[in-house]
């Protein structure tokens, strides 16, 4: 994985998409091989029922409601031996001093996990940054599905200066403000991703 989001021309496109709309979209991150193996990774772990359902809120607000949610999720733990998920992870690292260099941001960590949308799933319109644990500066969101028209599950994100549509090719990337709405259309095939966030505190798998 050539972690080129960090590259000079790359990195000054992105910070500039962030400062102007609050967002930043870039196809091919990742080869085709890449997004296959970590499909296939997801693939036995969802069939070894180590997938769970995904809520909202976080804390004593947590709950399960599949009117807003129906998502499938796995967190990436920081010891992960997949070579793939440690190159990813490693990406991120770099990205977080770059956001802090670029935006004087107190960045610290990240989160992780595999996110999988069956057929009839979606997420209606959220931000990610919780009301009473603003610790979430950016939404990073990895694709992995060999996406094709009329499959669904496009990201919407809503912006002051209007909306935009993210279609989920494998291995595209988007990052976005956190405290940005946003949602997942409807799936017609089923979705893989990567989805993360960005915090100013140290992550611990504590948040399900």
């Amino acid at each position: 994985m050539k972690p080129f989001l960090v590259e000079e021309g790359i990195s000054n496109e992105m910070l500039s998409g962030i400062e102007q709309h609050g967002y930043y979209i870039h196809r091919d991150i990742i080869n085709i091989s890449d997004a296959a193996a970590l499909r296939a990774l997801m693939e036995i772990r969802y069939d070894q029922d180590q997938f769970k359902k995904a809520g909202i809120g976080k804390g004593v607000s947590f709950s399960i409601n599949e009117e807003i949610r129906k998502d499938s999720i796995l967190w990436i733990e920081e010891t992960s031996s997949s070579p793939i998920l440690a190159s990813y992870s490693s990406h991120i690292d770099g990205l977080i001093s770059l956001l802090n260099r670029h935006f004087f941001l107190p960045l610290k960590d990240k989160e992780l996990m595999f996110a999988i949308y069956e057929k009839g799933s979606y997420y209606r319109k959220h931000r990610d940054r919780f009301a009473k644990q603003q610790h979430r500066f950016f939404t990073i969101i990895l694709y992995l599905t060999d996406w094709q028209k009329g499959d669904g599950g496009e990201l919407m994100i809503y912006t002051d200066q209007g909306e935009v549509k993210v279609e989920p090719h494998q291995g595209s990337f988007v990052i976005f403000t956190s405290e940005t709405e946003h949602e997942v259309l409807p799936v017609f095939a089923r979705r893989y991703s990567i989805t993360g966030w960005i915090t100013d505190v140290p992550i611990g798998l504590t948040f399900l």
